[in-house]
């Protein structure tokens, strides 16, 4: 069954490979080789060329020898920086860096864990029904390669995705609907020594705005923040131009549309203020998601962590991740915890026990 010298060895070899968002390709051509000398097929489809990324998504489909229900594990292959250069280093059963770059846990324990399995269906040890495998690009710049992902020609009955930080048997049961946000003021220059009085300052309209909002933590369900404002040419020159980008989040979709209809009045008014112009793009990059223990999807998690004797833990996430993708195709999905601590930072890590625990919690989900 699994093996948990062999699974930690899997994932020094992942960890120890560069695949930054769109730069997947050599760890892609890892996997399809593991999968292969496992006897099992693997299909890349084209959203490399449709998002600009070196690689497409990896899907692998192991046919059921019992009966089942059809069952989709998936984890993103992309990590953030500073990733160049891992050397995972192993301490008192902790997996860590020496403190220069990120581990790559996030989300490599995830495919770490899914190796393990097609590593323990290849012994036709266990009885299972249709299993889908599928590791996506481009997750940490905007679930991408989810979002390009065709599977019309396949039943799958549950989905569980490998990506949230914290302990194995953390279950992710809601997550956030979000509008993100781009709004250009347009004024007009002028000599900010000479005569101010003649220019219509963008950057002031851009700062009455983001003074107008309520930003961060809103309630238990919502947040909102602006993370980038640009604007400008030189400090002797009246701005006639300025960018801001924000979001907003929330798990109530009516929060978040009074959330996002308010930060929308406040950015139309700081135009006002100042005579400006602006132009507001909203978009939505992902739709929510929520479900409860009643769910099947849910229940089978807590039913296999209860056979394994790891405690489960219903969680709600501020965060998006291609769980929620799966959920707007219409897939029962959730996200899992892959057992990674302080992830996208230098001080990430992860114990070697949560590895195995995670690759013993898939084992136990197929088994039919």
């Amino acid at each position: 069954m699994v093996d948990e010298n062999r699974v930690v060895r899997i994932f020094e070899n992942l960890v120890k490979i560069y695949s930054p968002s769109y730069r997947e390709r050599t760890l892609a051509d890892y996997i399809k080789s593991y999968v292969e000398a496992m006897g099992f097929l693997t299909y890349e489809d084209e959203t490399g060329l449709a998002i600009g990324s070196d690689t497409g998504n990896l899907i692998v489909t192991i046919p059921g020898n019992a009966g089942g229900s059809s069952i989709l594990f998936a984890s993103h292959m992309d990590t953030v920086e500073p990733a160049r250069g891992v050397e995972p280093i192993i301490e008192d059963g902790i997996i860590k860096t020496g403190g220069q770059t990120i581990l790559g846990a996030d989300d490599k324990a995830g495919i770490a864990a899914m190796l393990e399995l097609i590593s323990v269906l290849a012994g036709k040890s266990i009885s299972h029904g249709p299993i889908h495998l599928v590791f996506t690009v481009a997750e940490e710049v905007g679930l991408e390669g989810a979002k390009n992902l065709d599977l019309s020609d396949k039943h799958i009955d549950f989905a569980y995705v490998l990506d949230s930080n914290g302990k194995i048997g953390n279950i992710v049961v809601s997550a956030p609907y979000q509008d993100s946000f781009v709004v250009e003021y347009k004024g007009k220059a002028a000599h900010a020594g000479l005569a101010p009085e003649t220019g219509i300052n963008a950057i002031a309209a851009a700062s009455n705005a983001i003074s107008c909002m309520r930003l961060g933590r809103i309630d238990e369900e919502t947040t909102a923040n602006v993370g980038v404002i640009e604007g400008g040419r030189a400090g002797n020159i009246v701005p006639d131009k300025a960018k801001v980008i924000a979001e907003a989040r929330s798990i109530n979709l009516v929060k978040l549309e009074e959330q996002s209809d308010r930060m929308i009045d406040c950015f139309k008014k700081g135009a006002q203020e100042v005579g400006a112009e602006v132009s507001i793009q909203r978009y939505r990059p992902y739709e929510g998601y929520s479900a409860t223990e009643n769910d099947e999807v849910v229940r089978r998690a807590i039913d296999a962590l209860d056979r394994l004797g790891i405690p489960h833990r219903l969680i709600k996430s501020g965060g998006g991740s291609d769980t929620n993708v799966f959920n707007a195709m219409g897939i029962n999905a959730v996200n899992l915890g892959m057992g990674a601590e302080y992830v996208h930072t230098t001080e990430e890590y992860v114990p070697v026990a949560e590895l195995k625990n995670l690759a013993n919690l898939l084992v136990e989900l197929v088994k039919a």
